[in-house]
């Protein structure tokens, strides 16, 4: 046996691991936390939604189709988090100035009025993680999808954003949840 040839893949894992682990870690705080650091102040309204992988299982069940068709199979945990963030005037929060780490950004997005942000990690041929965040003037949404998800859900949800801003993406993310 050639211990050489075992080392090389015990040597890439422990290579990655620490790479894995630095990945910046979204979460409906992360993004509280961005709108305090650039407003100064807590977000005014707050509505945040987490579907663990038990609770989107019971939906997908109960939306079912006759033919067993699933609407969004793959999809094994959701959240979604919508805040007011405090402003009279003045630019949109510049969701692009978070620091990302470990994603493969397909959207950075940011003018006067609106800004976001939509990033992956691709597991195989799908995607098994996906962070989406836009923001107005006075709006800031937060969607993370989690499961093996549909290569082309990156660039529908930038079709969405560009089309729409962040009372889109709230829209599209609120109809899934609410599914």
């Amino acid at each position: 046996m050639n211990i050489s040839r075992l080392s090389r893949p015990v040597l890439l894992l422990a290579a990655i691991l620490p790479l894995a682990a630095c990945a910046t870690q979204f979460s409906p705080e992360l993004i509280r936390s961005e709108i305090v650091r650039q407003r100064g102040v807590d977000p005014l309204g707050v509505f945040e939604l987490e579907l663990g992988r038990f609770t989107t299982l019971l939906i997908k069940s109960a939306l079912a189709g006759e033919d067993g068709e699933l609407p969004f199979a793959g999809l094994d945990s959701l959240q979604l988090a919508v805040y007011r963030a405090p402003s009279e005037s003045g630019p949109a929060i510049d969701v692009t100035r978070i620091e990302v780490v470990g994603w493969d950004p397909v959207v950075r997005l940011h003018n006067p009025e609106r800004s976001g942000l939509l990033l992956t990690r691709p597991r195989r041929a799908a995607i098994a993680d996906l962070v989406v965040v836009g923001a107005g003037q006075n709006k800031v949404v937060y969607g993370r999808l989690k499961g093996t998800l549909d290569r082309e859900l990156p660039r529908r949800l930038g079709e969405v954003f560009s089309a729409g801003g962040p009372d889109e993406v709230q829209r599209v993310l609120t109809e899934l949840g609410g599914q």
